[in-house]
């Protein structure tokens, strides 16, 4: 049970493929203890590494939304948890930090920056050998997926970790 003088926290990861947010994701799990979810883990052990079909939008869509369920239910048990889902749209942002702020916890924002070729780089060469938690990806999908991408505002408030 959570108190008012100890909030659970949501570690909230927010960047573009290839920016290192699981590898962050897991240093504040590490570092805090807190309840990591990373979606694409999930995903990619129901799935495979290659999961790309016309499934594949509405799949990612349910999965994320039941690790965001599964993070509000912990923090309403007074967990910390770690989100890394990347939130691309400012709108997910926003709505996430309502959820957390409406279950008792504290949204804290990370939003990992790395140059796009420095992402393009590390995501091609991970799909030549996929681990655990990342779906190969081509460099057309990657350039295809960056339109999607709304990096934060300067009204949002996060914490901004450079790669």
């Amino acid at each position: 049970m959570n108190t008012i003088n100890n909030p659970p926290i949501a570690h909230i990861i927010v960047g573009f493929i290839g920016a290192g947010k699981t590898t962050f994701a897991k240093k504040i799990e590490a570092e805090t203890g807190a309840v990591r979810f990373t979606k694409d883990e999930w995903m990619v052990r129901l799935f495979g590494n290659t999961p790309f079909d016309e499934k594949f939008a509405e799949f990612d869509n349910r999965m994320a939304s039941l690790s965001r369920d599964v993070a509000l239910r912990c923090l309403k048990a007074g967990i910390s948890v770690v989100i890394d889902e990347g939130f691309w749209e400012k709108e997910l942002r926003d709505e996430i930090r309502k959820k957390v702020l409406a279950v008792g916890g504290i949204p804290k924002l990370y939003y990992l920056e790395a140059p796009f070729e420095t992402m393009k780089f590390r995501t091609l060469k991970r799909s030549e050998n996929p681990t655990v938690d990342f779906f190969i990806i081509s460099e057309e999908q990657f350039n295809h997926y960056w339109k999607f991408f709304q990096a934060p505002d300067t009204d949002e408030e996060f914490t901004l970790i450079k790669q």
